[in-house]
């Protein structure tokens, strides 16, 4: 007992050294990973806010009029050209955005062309340079101010547009800071080295329409920054860049607290998990473990199960270890029930082996063999010595099938029949004609499963009609099956009537079915026609060699 305690003591340290090794290789490994996977985790984060802020940039060109073809490109392309006086207009003045004589001009052309479609491209390329300007300035007014209300709530450092098109590459066409005011004017430039700028140069040599983020030290200005850049198609050609940042010294800042944190708690759960797993790590695997070692024990020894499923209904633990209890008191039910299974099964194959034996061997049977031969020892000696070692060997085929569990080759089977058909035959003399088709005998059927069959055709087709008839016996193989055909031209029968209860018993014929089914997954077919014959195929798939050897 003392030696059972000791080992039940090593599992409990083995199990909390595991323990503590694993909690020091993983705080150990979360030290080294945590800062790295803080700050992907915050940039993702940090990613889906820039995301959706330049997804907003997006928007104000993605309205039913600038989603027009050549619209946007051609008020890009007029804000470029007059950057210098758009950026001079103090749009708060809602006065000062138009002189009288622009409105006058505007109003002359509109009633110039009352038919032209003022929402499209062909109307803008047919304004005088003179209201070119008056339209650039008709929807560039609020483009800052929306710009910036984008940016409001959010902790972005700068919010711009630039154009990236051949030769204007940098190009300001808005820009906005955390003061609102802007970082650069429209028609400014940024000095931008491709060079330096991987996402860009990607931006540029693919057309993609993704958005690409990046770290730099010196865009827009000098400092460290995060930056989200949105491509910005104008009638599938790419035009300009949307571009968000974030100041990655915040970035970093708000990281490493967020690393402190998470290692001050994961010590620190890590440290209660330690102490609870100690106090509950015995009464819920090693006090289990126990019981169940000794139940089996117990059981080894006076097979009580009610005494192990009563152990083992004391072991309430709720985890595997109390399903496992579960199991074993199952499996010592299933075990007694198996047992009565076995002995009840036994005796059920013995009363059936005595059910074929009797029959098969039907008083009425072996009072007309008896007689016949009784008859042929006055008339024909030798022929009634015959028909007696016959009868012999058959009745001894009928007692050895009784100890009989596995089938036996078709051959044996067959020669049984013949014993069987040669002392019918002395019955019924001319009136009886056998034929044997046979072409196979390779392979196996249960004992005594295809006389029934054959006895049925002599007593109820071929017995049955007054001139007597002929029973055939064939056997076939196929490239599946093996096939045993029994066939008789007697009366026959309506194979749709219901059967009639007269008085026969049908155990025989019923359990060779069964047989049959259940030993070599047979099918049996039968046909038959009133006044024609009966008709019954045995059809026995082959096996595998894997089956054959199993």
């Amino acid at each position: 007992m003392a030696e059972k305690k000791l080992k039940n003591q090593k599992l409990l340290l083995q199990i909390a050294l595991v323990f503590l090794s694993v909690m020091v290789i993983l705080i150990t490994s979360v030290s080294a990973a945590m800062y790295y996977s803080n700050i992907k985790g915050f940039l993702g984060s940090q990613e889906e806010s820039m995301e959706i802020i330049l997804n907003k940039m997006n928007d104000l060109f993605s309205d039913e009029y600038f989603s027009r073809k050549g619209i946007s490109e051609w008020y890009i392309d007029k804000w470029e050209k007059y950057a210098e006086q758009l950026s001079e207009i103090d749009f708060s003045n809602v006065e000062q955005f138009f002189s009288e004589d622009e409105l006058k001009l505007a109003e002359e052309f509109e009633a110039a062309h009352p038919e032209a479609d003022q929402s499209s491209l062909e109307y803008l390329e047919m304004l005088p340079e003179e209201l070119e300007l008056f339209y650039a300035k008709l929807f560039y007014d609020s483009f800052p101010y929306r710009l910036e209300q984008i940016g409001n709530g959010t902790y972005y450092r700068h919010l711009f547009m630039i154009d990236i098109s051949e030769g204007n590459l940098g190009t300001v066409i808005a820009s906005t800071g955390t003061d609102g005011e802007p970082e650069k004017k429209l028609g400014d430039r940024f000095d931008i080295d491709l060079s330096q700028h991987p996402a860009i140069k990607k931006i540029i040599e693919t057309n993609t329409t993704d958005v690409i983020f990046e770290k730099s030290n010196d865009f827009p200005e000098k400092g460290d920054y995060y930056i989200g850049y949105r491509p910005f198609f104008t009638d599938g050609k790419l035009r300009a860049l949307l571009c968000v940042t974030y100041d990655w010294k915040q970035v970093r800042l708000t990281t490493a607290q967020s690393l402190k944190l998470t290692l001050i708690i994961s010590i620190g759960i890590a440290a209660a998990a330690l102490f609870v797993l100690l106090a509950a790590l015995y009464r819920w695997t090693v006090r289990p473990v126990k019981k169940i070692e000794q139940a089996l024990i117990g059981y080894t020894k006076d097979k009580s199960s009610k005494k192990i499923i009563k152990k083992m209904y004391d072991i309430r633990v709720r985890n595997e270890l109390g399903f496992l209890a579960d199991v074993i008191s199952d499996l010592v039910l299933e075990a007694d029930l198996y047992n009565k299974e076995a002995l009840r099964t036994q005796k059920e194959l013995y009363d059936a082996q005595v059910q074929i034996m009797v029959s098969q061997i039907q008083p009425h049977f072996m009072y007309n063999a008896l007689a016949s031969i009784a008859i042929l020892c006055k008339l024909d000696p030798a022929t009634a010595y015959e028909a007696t070692v016959t009868f012999s060997k058959y009745l001894r085929g009928n007692m050895d099938s009784l100890k009989q569990t596995e089938p036996v080759s078709f051959e044996r089977e067959l020669e049984h029949l013949k014993q069987y058909l040669y002392i019918e035959k002395l019955r019924f003399a001319d009136k009886l004609n056998i034929q044997y088709d046979i072409h196979t005998t390779d392979f196996k059927v249960p004992m005594l499963s295809v006389q029934p069959i054959v006895e049925n055709a002599v007593k109820h087709g071929v017995g049955m009609k007054r001139e007597g008839g002929t029973v055939t016996i064939a056997s076939n193989e196929t490239e599946s099956s093996y096939e045993i055909t029994v066939s008789d031209d007697g009366v026959g029968f309506d194979a749709d009537a219901p059967k009639k209860e007269d008085g026969r018993s049908h155990v025989g014929m019923e359990n060779t079915k069964k047989r049959l089914r259940d030993m070599c997954d047979a099918e049996i077919t039968v046909t038959s026609t009133p006044g024609e014959g009966t008709t019954v195929r045995i059809i026995i798939p082959k096996k595998s060699k894997e089956e054959e050897s199993s």
